[in-house]
């Protein structure tokens, strides 16, 4: 029971560790945006590329005999390509595209129905009962992510039908980021799988828009804050969830990640000089009290 609990502890922080560079990743784009460029596809294609490939160097630095061992195995491949193509290929354009299309609320709110997808996911392929208890969690937090991005303010949610598939598209990709690549990641190392992902989904994305062509200004401030989105905000916070979903469920992760709206919210009051009150407080607090229960009655099984 203990070491369940430990591994339950220890995934909850690496998922809580994720969701905190997420945000930064969301503020140094926010700023590269607002300063030097208004299209997300150039941003996309070198975060992708360059997180995967910072990540396969460390992955060969520190276990330089068995670098290779995941492709040496040819039932990995198809897994891998999915986790790359359908996962974090598909999170990146369907929630920048979404973005694009509604705004930044909806995308964010949208997205963050990912437990929902996570859940009936469990229960139609994997025949898991609903636990009623982790069912209102959820709903708690998914409510409070609702609160805390729009302010209760429905007119900031511009809902299209292109913007609302893209952003369930989305909230399914954080899923499948989750569900695809757990047999991988309980026998390769974390690094190496995220590593070989992200490498690949970025040479794909870069067929569509390579990271040579370049629509903005480059300057060293532009390309400090892209290196910030790839490096803080892609390579390390995924490492952080892949290395959550090792430990618990993607239920729990999901949610977990949830403190990247927290964070963001707290980041932009004094970056942004946005406005905190009392329903942004309780809305964190619901957040925060919904990512805790969750972790304690996970631990519990």
């Amino acid at each position: 029971m203990k070491n369940i609990q430990s591994h339950v502890f220890k995934g909850t922080i690496y998922a809580i560790l994720a969701g905190v560079f997420w945000a930064f990743s969301g503020i140094f784009g926010q700023l590269f945006f607002q300063a030097f460029a208004d299209n997300a596809m150039w941003i996309t294609s070198f975060r992708l590329l360059v997180a995967g490939v910072i990540l396969l160097v460390v992955s060969y630095l520190s276990k330089p005999n068995t670098f290779f061992d995941i492709l040496k195995d040819r039932k990995n491949i198809p897994e891998l390509i999915s986790y790359a193509i359908f996962g974090v290929l598909m999170l990146q354009l369907s929630f920048y595209a979404s973005i694009q299309v509604s705004s930044a609320a909806t995308a964010t709110v949208l997205q963050f129905t990912s437990p929902v997808f996570l859940l009936l996911y469990l229960v139609i392929f994997k025949h898991q009962k609903l636990n009623l208890k982790v069912v209102v969690l959820v709903i708690v937090a998914m409510l409070g992510i609702f609160l805390l991005t729009t302010h209760g303010n429905l007119a900031t949610m511009t809902i299209t039908p292109l913007g609302l598939g893209l952003g369930l598209l989305s909230a399914i990709a954080v899923g499948t980021c989750a569900i695809i690549p757990k047999r991988l990641l309980q026998t390769y190392d974390v690094l190496n799988v995220t590593g070989w992902g992200m490498t690949i989904a970025g040479v794909v994305m870069n067929i569509v828009h390579p990271v040579w062509v370049i629509d903005f200004k480059l300057t060293p401030k532009s390309f400090l804050l892209a290196l910030g989105v790839a490096v803080i905000g892609t390579a390390i916070a995924f490492m952080f969830n892949m290395s959550a979903i090792k430990y618990i469920s993607p239920v729990v992760a999901s949610v977990c990640s949830a403190m990247e709206p927290i964070l963001a919210s707290v980041f932009s009051i004094f970056l942004f000089g946005m406005s905190f009150d009392l329903l942004t407080g309780l809305s964190m607090l619901a957040v925060l009290i919904s990512v805790i229960m969750l972790s304690l009655e996970e631990g519990k099984i």
